[in-house]
C-alpha cells in the first residue's frame, strides 16, 4: 500500500508539471526513490515493494520480539552519551539536529525510555511493527537480498540519494544493488 501510494502521488505531481533535482527516501522510500530515479521499472518497483514487505513479516517464532522504536528529542550528543552503556540499544534515526530513534528488544526500549525521560529528554514511544534498522529486523534481510538480485538496475537519471550513507548513490548500478542488499539493517 504504501509503495503504491507513494508512486500515485509521485505520478500525480508529475503531470502537474513537477520534476525533481533529486530524490531521497527514508526507509521503505528509497524503493520509491530508486524507481522516481529512473534505476528501476515500474515492475521490478513493485516486486520489490512486495518482497519488501513479505520479508520484513516477523518470523512465525513464539516469543519472537521484532522489537519497537523510541524517538527522543534533546541534544543528540548528550542522548549518545545516555546510551553508550546500553549496548542493546541502537541509535536508527537522526531525524534533525535535536531528534533521534532509539530502535531495541520492547522491554530495553522501556528501561531506556524511563532513564532518559528521568534525564529531561523527551520521550515518544513510536507505534511501529519492528526496531527497524537493527539486528532485529534481520530475519527479513536475506529473503530481500534475493529479490534485489531478480531486479534490473539501471543508472539514475536524475541523481538519488542512499538512505544508508547519507550520499548520492553511484552510477553504477550494480553498486547501488549492492548498497540496497544491506538497506533494510541500515
Amino acid at each position: 500500500a504504501i509503495g503504491a501510494f507513494s508512486a500515485g502521488l509521485y505520478s500525480l505531481l508529475g503531470k502537474a508539471g513537477f520534476k525533481p533535482d533529486y530524490v531521497a527516501g527514508h526507509s521503505f522510500g528509497e524503493i520509491t526513490a530508486l524507481w522516481a530515479g529512473g534505476v528501476i521499472s515500474d515492475t521490478d518497483f513493485y516486486k520489490l515493494v512486495r518482497a519488501r514487505g513479505k520479508a520484513m513479516m516477523p518470523p512465525d517464532k513464539e516469543g519472537f520480539d521484532a522489537g519497537t522504536m523510541l524517538a527522543v528529542k534533546g541534544d543528540i550528543e548528550k542522548v549518545k552519551a545516555a546510551i553508550k552503556d546500553h549496548p542493546e540499544i541502537t541509535l536508527a534515526n537522526q531525524n534533525a539536529n535535536i531528534q533521534v530513534v532509539l530502535a531495541g528488544a520492547k522491554a530495553d526500549i522501556e528501561k531506556i525510555q524511563q532513564v532518559l525521560a528521568d534525564q529531561g529528554f523527551s520521550v515518544i514511544p513510536l507505534p511501529v511493527s519492528a526496531a527497524f534498522h537493527t539486528a532485529l529486523v534481520q530475519h527479513a534481510q536475506k529473503p530481500f537480498a534475493r529479490a534485489l538480485k531478480t531486479a534490473k538496475f539501471k543508472t539514475p537519471t536524475i541523481p538519488v540519494y542512499s538512505n544508508s550513507t547519507g550520499k548520492r548513490h553511484p552510477d553504477d548500478p550494480q553498486a547501488i544493488k549492492n548498497t540496497m542488499v544491506e538497506h533494510i539493517l541500515n
